[in-house]
């Protein structure tokens, strides 16, 4: 009963530990720029832009044509309706897996394909198109000069490395910023799911965060999240903590378990994984409305789409970067309603009671007054249903509040998967299975080998195998060398100290993977002794 009551009491610890370490709710802090209330959200269509993100397209020369026919559809079509002013395409351009899905390499075919979309849809004609690499686009590239580095020949933007992007308008400018953490020399799959930024690169991403400062915001974005980035002191989420939002892609949405992966940092940044292309068909619509963030993940070809950017989420709100209290002030709810289509009415509903019809300012803004005194205390909710000339309606609510005593969780799974440090975790992993490895060998050594029964059991026979196979010299000593080599081995041996391919890395790949040898050839063993 004690040790039940003990284990309880430690299962309640390590809960309370992890809600409190992945507390995601939004804490006020006021930066000093953001104190001026003006100029507040209005009925005129200015101070408000918007960019698309896109990622994880994996245009592919063996699977599913469509990917890569409907990515030229959405460039040639979708894109022309929404108008953004820029366009971020977070990495995986390519598929680069061989036909049976097991090997990678680079293949001109599917770089080819890539920019015959982005030259028939004249997009980078008509938009700025920042297409960068992700772990896909380096697979199998031993350096940057590599004549199989395509990216180089085909992309759009043709530029490897981090980089400071400004888009300048007459309300100010805004920074985008790029963390390029592939790997060079590019790895075969599966071996660069982690990305890595060694001290230089994060010298190089101080100093763009440097160079951002006196823009009225800035939003980073790269193919990692920033948990599969391994980085040098002070850590990647420190170094991009001005920022507003981190976009990102990778995960794909875990195989359809998380449709949305969103959290947010301890120094308040957002970090949003955007779900992929290649499975999902996902779009991200983001929108900077008199310097409040807004955006909504969107589905390839549903439309009418519907973004209210005033009032923002709650979920969202971010005091340390956002001018938060201009809602309070503002004048207007404000909503981008895109579509094929003319769009012919906007309706909103504000805490479950209709309001009124928005009126259409300009391209896609529609505008309804309102009385924000009248919601200044607690949460409330606010929904937009739009419908277009085609009968297409679509509707889109959150909540939002304009008390800076009230704020919002995200998701805890979320959570777990952004903030953690995987790589931290996956070594802690690896150590573990190393002692477990190494204290079976020499714990069966030691131990007395007991009498085999006449008809054993597979439990009783496979720890027999144990014994024979830890009390055979020939056989226990190579085992054990093996096991502590790959832990220890090529932190000795390694001489190449500045390569991105790192010991640890290494050891995190290969270390688990001997486990079930170890047992299949203690099994083996067992039988062969006891023939």
């Amino acid at each position: 009963m004690l040790l039940k009551i003990l284990a309880g009491l430690l299962v309640a610890a390590v809960m309370a530990i992890l809600l409190d370490l992945y507390n995601t709710a939004e804490v006020p802090k006021q930066h000093q720029r953001w104190q001026s209330q003006f100029p507040a959200p209005g009925a005129e269509a200015f101070n408000v832009f918007w960019v698309v993100q896109v990622t994880d397209l994996h245009i592919s020369k063996f699977l599913h044509p469509e990917r890569a026919s409907d990515f030229e559809k959405f460039c040639m079509e979708s894109i022309d309706f929404i108008k953004p002013s820029l366009i971020l395409v977070t990495g995986d351009l390519t598929d680069s897996k061989t036909k049976d899905k097991l090997g990678s390499d680079q293949f001109e075919m599917e770089w080819q394909m890539y920019q015959t979309i982005l030259k028939k849809s004249k997009a980078m004609e008509k938009w700025k198109w920042l297409d960068i690499r992700g772990n896909h686009d380096s697979f199998n590239i031993p350096d940057l000069q590599s004549f199989r580095n395509y990216y180089r020949k085909y992309s759009a933007l043709r530029k490897e490395g981090s980089f400071h992007y400004i888009h300048r308008t007459p309300f100010g400018n805004y920074s985008f910023i790029c963390v390029d953490a592939t790997l060079t020399p590019g790895p075969k799959r599966p071996f660069n799911f982690f990305g890595i930024l060694n001290k230089r690169q994060m010298d190089e991403l101080s100093l763009l965060e440097k160079e951002s400062q006196h823009s009225n915001q800035s939003v980073w974005f790269g193919h990692y999240p920033t948990s599969t980035i391994m980085s040098s002191s002070p850590g990647i989420r420190a170094v991009m903590s001005s920022a507003t939002a981190y976009l990102c892609g990778h995960l794909h949405t875990l195989g359809g378990i998380l449709p949305t992966i969103y959290s947010r940092h301890s120094q308040g940044t957002l970090e949003l994984e955007l779900g992929d292309w290649m499975d999902n068909r996902r779009y991200r619509i983001l929108a900077f409305d008199h310097d409040l963030l807004s955006f909504a993940d969107v589905k390839y070809d549903e439309w009418p789409v519907v973004l209210i950017t005033n009032p923002k989420s709650a979920l969202y709100r971010s005091s340390a970067h956002e001018p938060l209290g201009r809602m309070k002030y503002s004048t207007h709810i404000r909503i981008l309603a895109f579509s094929r289509f003319p769009i012919t009415s906007v309706d909103v509903e504000l805490d479950g009671v209709f309001s009124e019809r928005a009126v259409h300012v300009s391209g896609p803004l529609y505008v309804l007054k309102w009385n924000p005194s009248n919601y200044s205390t607690g949460l409330h909710r606010i929904e937009a249903l739009v419908q277009d000339a085609s009968g297409k309606i679509n509707t889109r609510s959150h909540m939002f509040t304009l008390d800076d005593n009230v704020s919002l969780s995200f998701d805890f799974l979320s959570s777990l998967i952004l903030l953690s440090d995987l790589y931290i975790m996956g070594q802690v992993f690896f150590v573990l299975m190393v002692v477990v490895q190494v204290g079976v060998l020499v714990a069966f050594r030691y131990l007395r080998k007991p009498a085999l029964k006449r008809n054993p059991g597979f439990v009783s026979l496979t720890f027999f195998s144990f014994h024979v196979m830890s009390k055979t010299n020939c056989v226990y000593y190579p085992l054990l060398l093996l096991s502590l080599y790959t832990a220890v081995g090529d932190f000795l041996w390694s001489t190449n100290k500045s390569s991105n391919l790192s010991s640890s890395m290494t050891c995190l790949i290969c270390g688990p993977t001997k486990i079930p040898s170890l047992i299949l050839a203690s099994i083996i063993l067992g039988n062969i002794c006891l023939r």
